[in-house]
C-alpha cells in the first residue's frame, strides 16, 4: 500500500497524486491519500483537499494509519534525519527540497510505504502520462457559461496567460510576460489571450495585453479547479512559475501547442517536450521583482 501526504494548494495535490499513482501502477499496489497530517494553506491556490474534485483512483486513510508519519512524531524525525541513508524498507520516503529522488521509479513495496514532498517532475509520472490525464479530468458537470468559453477557445488559436503575485515571494516581471507575448505572436498568428490569475487588476494595469484579451474571472476562489479546466482547452500558453500554472498546460496534449515558460523554473518546463523558455534577465525574479 502506498499513502501520500497531500499537501499546498491544488497544483502540488496535483504533482503528488501523478507521482503516488505512477508509483501504485508501476507496482500493483493500493493508493490512499493522507489529508490528517496535510499543510493545506488558506489562499486562493487550494485551502482544502481538491482531489475529489477530479476522478482520480484512490481512498483516503484512516487518521490511525497515518498517526506515526506526524511531523511532531519523534519517528519522523529519525526518518528525515537519516532519509537518504535509509532503504525503502523503512517504509517512508521524504522528497528533500530540489533534488530528484530516482529511488521512487524503481521502488517495489514490501509492506506500506509513505510519501512526503511535492514530487514536482514529470519524471516521476510520464510512463503513465495518459491515465494521469484522463484521471484528472474533473468529476463535476461544467457550467453552461464555461462549456460556451471552451468552446470558443477551441475555435480559435487561444492562449491561456497566467498571474501569480499574491501570497508568492518569486513573482515574475511585467516583462517576462511582454517578451512571453512577443515570442508567441512570432509563431501563432491571430492569437486571442485569456488570462486567469490571481491579480487580474495587476494584469489589467501592467501588462501589453491586446484590446480583446479576455479576463477570466467569473468561477472565483471557489472554482479554481474549472479555472484549471479552462487553461487546458486553450491551444497554446505562457506560464507563470506555478504550478497550477504547469499543469494547465500540460493536462492539454494538444500536439503542436506552444508553452512559454520562465528560465528560472526550467527545470521543470524542460521536461515537458516543446516548451520554450523566456530568458532569466527578462523574468525579473532575481531583481527581487
Amino acid at each position: 500500500m502506498i499513502i501520500a501526504r497531500i499537501e499546498g494548494g491544488i497544483g502540488n495535490q496535483l504533482f503528488i497524486y501523478a507521482a503516488a499513482r505512477a508509483l501504485a501502477l508501476r507496482t500493483g499496489s493500493q493508493l490512499k491519500f493522507d489529508i490528517w497530517n496535510a499543510y493545506l494553506p488558506s489562499n486562493r491556490y487550494g485551502a482544502r483537499y481538491q482531489l475529489d474534485e477530479f476522478n482520480v483512483v484512490g481512498t483516503l486513510a484512516e487518521k490511525a494509519e497515518t498517526a506515526p508519519y506526524r511531523r511532531d512524531s519523534l519517528s519522523f524525525y529519525w526518518r528525515r534525519k537519516l532519509n537518504r541513508r535509509l532503504p525503502f524498507g523503512f517504509r517512508s520516503l521524504i522528497e528533500e527540497r530540489s533534488l530528484f529522488e530516482p529511488r521512487l521509479l524503481s521502488f517495489q513495496p514490501r509492506a506500506q510505504v509513505y510519501l512526503t514532498g511535492y514530487w514536482q517532475r514529470e519524471e516521476y509520472f510520464r510512463d503513465h502520462a495518459a491515465a494521469i490525464r484522463r484521471e484528472l479530468s474533473l468529476r463535476k458537470e461544467h457550467s453552461p457559461r464555461n462549456l460556451a468559453l471552451a468552446e470558443r477557445m477551441r475555435q480559435c488559436e487561444s492562449v491561456f496567460l497566467h498571474v501569480r503575485q499574491n501570497d508568492y515571494a518569486h513573482r515574475l516581471s511585467a516583462t517576462y510576460y511582454a517578451a512571453a507575448l512577443r515570442m508567441l505572436s512570432e509563431q501563432v498568428p491571430r492569437p486571442e489571450i485569456f488570462v486567469f490569475g490571481d491579480d487580474l487588476e495587476w494584469a489589467r494595469r501592467e501588462l501589453p495585453l491586446p484590446p480583446d484579451a479576455q479576463f477570466v474571472e467569473h468561477n472565483g476562489e471557489s472554482g479554481n479547479y474549472e479555472d484549471l479546466w479552462l487553461m487546458t482547452r486553450c491551444r497554446h500558453a505562457i506560464v507563470a512559475n506555478s504550478s497550477f500554472s504547469w499543469w494547465g498546460a500540460w493536462l492539454n496534449a494538444e500536439p503542436d501547442r506552444i508553452v512559454i515558460a520562465p528560465a528560472a523554473w526550467g527545470y521543470r518546463a524542460a521536461a515537458a517536450s516543446g516548451w520554450r523558455t523566456v530568458s532569466a534577465d527578462q523574468c525579473g525574479i532575481a531583481a527581487g521583482v
